[in-house]
């Protein structure tokens, strides 16, 4: 089987997207199926020499905005690609790489939206509400849509009810091995830890200004980066946080895995996501977990976190923000987790892939 999979950006690039399609690749590729990722690339001013990685990653430049992913090269080249591809598995409903599933009628496509609904800022939510006038056509060219989450799935029929086809959800992946392998950095002070995008969205402000009203021997390791970094390390010198928070920037895997370790809660207090690796990451490295109370933060706790993470309302104040991250500090180790792993969420993929090419309702 040859499967080409088209995402808007792909690592060193940081984002669950990134991580999902890299580690699906991965895995894929180590079961015998054919792979070749299409990506965009805000770092490339023209196509890159493919790559071999355990794929061949093929990447074209990607305009730089924070409404969507746009790299028209890479939509042109993913709606022309040649025959010999069983499948075409296009993610992220919000890049213009998606309108590759437009194509499902030259070859089967699968689509995995990665969906949240809406933009992150009143221009981008304008920017969608006119591209949703015609993206349902995304879904219903496709040959089957895979959801990451039942919160996701459910998202997407309030959006687009009435679909028929053919949908299922398959959670993403963690590499627990790899994070509980890593050692933890020595003779640091009890750490909070935030990873991820650094975008209005996931409401790092409201993790600082809870900060105040932590003992001064609480810090909060901030790795990521994104559009609000530079108001965020404002934020945090206005409240006068001086070296009790750390902005880390991206760092690499290995990097990343020490600080997981290292921590000991974890916050994610995003206002949506359509499912929620980083608390899954930080569970495995036996991180207490605070949570915004949405629904995709909802389901990871009822199917995977279980006591180890609490969730806060949307509307939380900085008290109580900064009880339940104390209630977590004193509340020691979390505890061990059964999270799903990424040879699952490949063997699940391919699974899907042979549904298609069977022709199966």
């Amino acid at each position: 089987m040859r499967v080409a999979l088209v995402t808007p950006a792909f690592p060193p690039s940081i984002g669950g997207v990134e991580d999902h399609v890299a580690q699906l690749a991965t895995h894929l590729s180590s079961t015998g199926i054919d792979v070749e990722v299409f990506t965009g690339s805000r770092r490339a001013e023209t196509p890159a020499t493919p790559q071999k990685r355990d794929s061949i990653v093929h990447r074209y430049p990607a305009w730089t905005t924070t409404a969507m992913s746009v790299s028209p090269r890479l939509l042109v080249r993913t709606m022309h690609l040649d025959n010999t591809f069983d499948i075409v598995h296009v993610h992220s409903y919000h890049a213009s790489s998606a309108l590759a599933a437009l194509t499902g009628f030259h070859r089967p496509v699968v689509f995995t939206p990665h969906f949240h609904g809406t933009g992150h800022t009143r221009s981008t939510r304008m920017l969608h509400s006119l591209y949703r006038k015609f993206s349902r056509a995304l879904f219903t060219s496709s040959s089957a849509v895979v959801c990451v989450s039942d919160a996701e799935l459910e998202l997407v029929h309030s959006y687009f009810p009435g679909l028929e086809t053919y949908t299922t959800v398959i959670p993403n992946g963690v590499d627990a091995a790899a994070v509980r392998a890593a050692t933890p950095y020595p003779d640091e002070t009890a750490t909070l830890l935030f990873h991820g995008r650094l975008e209005p969205y996931k409401r790092v402000d409201r993790i600082l200004e809870a900060m105040v009203e932590l003992p001064d021997t609480v810090q909060l390791v901030v790795v990521g980066d994104g559009s609000a970094r530079n108001a965020l390390a404002a934020s945090s010198a206005r409240l006068g946080l001086g070296d009790r928070v750390r902005f880390t920037g991206r760092l690499d895997t290995p990097g990343m895995h020490r600080w997981l370790r290292t921590a000991d809660v974890s916050v994610s207090l995003s206002e949506h996501e359509a499912f929620g690796i980083a608390p899954l990451e930080s569970a495995a490295a036996g991180s207490r977990i605070v949570l915004s109370d949405i629904p995709a933060h909802r389901e990871i706790v009822r199917r995977f976190l279980g006591t180890g993470a609490v969730l806060i309302p949307p509307t939380a104040g900085a008290t109580s923000i900064a009880r339940a991250i104390a209630l977590q500090l004193s509340a020691g180790t979390g505890d061990d987790v059964v999270l799903p792993d990424w040879a699952g969420v490949a063997t699940a993929t391919a699974q899907v892939y042979r549904h298609v090419l069977r022709g199966e309702p």
